[in-house]
This record gives structure tokens, sequence and C-alpha cells, in this order.
């Protein structure tokens, strides 16, 4: 007979495999994962709470609930004053595009026409010709993959269902999923395999917080921005620097190119002006906002933070990228362990 711990070894195993050929339930998991993490906090503050006339302590699964009805209230409050606008933002976005694509290969044409009377070098004109050629098919292209995704995550809706209901019970029973996790050790192992988990679920809680935290302010200084600087739909290019602020070091440059192509259809001008704010916002984000609210949470270095997007987006393209920094983060932890284990 085997021992009893590579049953459980072979048993996780099995289910890994079979994780990896379900991918379609990775989305309500990741999204139920990272609610449980925000919710955490204001789940654990109300349970401190005491409620009713004999001042009793608030359960757990009633304060989870609480916690829904909260954010619920908070999504609806989002979604009057932030979704509804966005969405009318993007329908009139939606049917300008043509118009911006054909005023930039106008804007191209014009500057292409002018560097030939300017007798500028064959080489140079070249290069400039092949960056704006480059410039309008990326926003083309940026265009249909948001548009896509879009549907593909509208497809997605009813397996997102499930997602309340796995985030109350990672709420409720995190303990007990932790003691099962651990169980699956050795008894000598158990004592390391909690400190091990611990530490990762701690790495991976201040990151999400942090994270949502620094994409709901760098969204709203680039609305304002945009806003300021007379830009045509600024919740909409708010709302695509918020999301891609989950991409470390590419995302916020993903999210200013829309805005750049934007403000370059408008008055070539104005294209500058956005260049230098979201420059300025960069600077403001890297040296003050950043240090801040994420100090040290993933302590990693930027080249495999680098390596690590690569291979998520190889993986599971922009979802891949999104996770990638804290999966690296876990097998940090993971790997450091491991490598001390033993030494004491």
């Amino acid at each position: 007979m085997f021992p009893a711990r590579w049953v459980k070894f072979g048993v996780l195993v099995a289910g890994l495999y079979l994780l990896s050929k379900a991918t379609a339930i990775y989305l309500p998991i990741i999204l139920a994962t990272i609610l449980a993490f925000v919710l955490n906090p204001v789940v654990n503050w109300l349970c401190s709470l005491s409620l009713g006339p004999k001042k009793q302590a608030c359960s757990r699964p009633v304060a989870i609930l609480l916690g829904f009805f909260l954010a619920a209230l908070l999504l609806s409050l989002m979604a009057t004053y932030i979704l509804l606008p966005f969405a009318q933002e993007s329908d009139k976005l939606a049917d300008s595009l043509p118009a911006l694509l054909i005023k930039i290969r106008t804007l191209t044409s014009t500057i292409e026409y002018r560097a030939n009377m300017a007798e500028v070098p064959d080489n140079v004109r070249v290069l400039i010709d092949e960056g704006l050629a480059r410039a309008a098919a990326f926003s083309v292209e940026l265009a249909q993959r948001a548009i896509n995704a879009f549907i593909g995550f509208a497809s997605q809706v009813v397996e997102l269902i499930v997602v309340p209901v796995l985030t109350y019970y990672f709420l409720k029973d995190w303990r007990d999923l932790k003691r099962m996790a651990v169980d699956l050790f050795p008894a000598g192992m158990r004592g390391k395999a909690t400190v091990v988990i611990e530490e990762m679920g701690t790495v991976v809680s201040k990151y999400v917080r942090g994270q949502v935290l620094l994409s709901i302010i760098m969204g709203f200084i680039v609305f304002s921005g945009m806003y300021l600087l007379g830009l045509d739909y600024p919740l909409v290019l708010g709302l695509l620097a918020g999301l891609t602020e989950f991409i470390p070091i590419i995302g916020p440059i993903i999210g200013a190119i829309p805005a750049v192509l934007l403000a370059y259809a408008t008055e070539p001008a104005l294209a500058l002006k956005v260049i230098i704010f979201y420059f300025l916002a960069q600077q403001l984000e890297n040296h003050i906002i950043l240090p801040k609210i994420m100090g040290h949470t993933i302590d990693l270095h930027p080249v495999f933070v680098m390596v690590s997007l690569l291979i998520g987006g190889q993986l599971y393209g922009i979802m891949g990228m999104m996770l990638a920094v804290p999966v690296a983060a876990i097998l940090r932890v993971l790997l450091k362990h491991l490598w001390y284990y033993g030494e004491g």
C-alpha cells in the first residue's frame, strides 16, 4: 500500500492537471480570489463591531453578507455615475472611430508631404513613414482587440454568476481551506507549510489591495488631466488607464497610446501636451504614489518582473500579464523557503 501522503500528493497533481485543462474556470476563480482579498479587511472590521441591542459581536457569515451589501451599494453608485457615462462615451467613440482614423491618415499624408518638401534624407523619411504607418495600424488593431476582449468577457457573464458564491466561501472558510492544504503535508512539515501559505497570502493580499487603490488613483488622475486638456472621451481614457495599471511597467504606456493617438487626430500640438502629461503622471506615480501604496510588497527585481510579464503574456495573453507579477511573487516566497529549508 502507498503511504497516505503519496495518495494525497497524487490527488493534488491530478487536480492541478484537470485545472490546466479546464481553462474556462480560471476567470471566476481569479475574480473571486481578488474580491476575497479586497473584502477581507472589511469583513474583519465588521466582525470586530458589536451590533444589535445586546451588543453582540457580528458573526463572520453575517459580516460577509454585510460586506457584500456594501460592495453592491458601491457598485450601484459606480454604475450610475461612472459606468453609464462610460458606456455613452464608448458608443460615441465607436461611432467616431472611422472618422478619427481618416484624420490620422490625412495628417500622416500631410507630414509625409512636408517631409518631402523639406528635403529630409531618404533614410530618415523612411523611418518617419514606417513609424506613422505602424502607429495608424496599431490604433486600428488596438480598437479591434478592445472590442473582441469586451465581447469575449460578455460571453462569460453566465460563468461569472458563481463569483459571489466562491467569494463567500473563500471569506468564510479561509482557515479551513488553509488547514486542508496544510494537512496534505507530512506532520513534520506542517509548521513550515503554515508559515509559507500565510506569507504567500499576505503578499498576494497586499499586492491586490494596493494595485486596486493604485488603479483608482491613476485612473482619476488621467481622467482629470484629459478633461482639463479638453480631450474628448476623458472617462474612457481614465478607465483604460486604471485597467492597464494592473500590468506593471508597460501598462501605463499601453494606456497612454490611445490618448496620444486621439489627441493627434484632434490636433497634433495637443498630442505633445498629452505626452507631457502622461510623462509627468508616470513620474508622480513612480516616485510618490507607488512607494507609498506598494512599498516593498512584491520585492522583485524589474528584470524578473519583465520576464514574468513575457511568460504570462505568451501563455494567457492580457490576463496572463495581469497575473504574472503576483504569481511570480508567490513563486519567490515558495523558492525562498525551499532554498533555505533545513537550515533552521
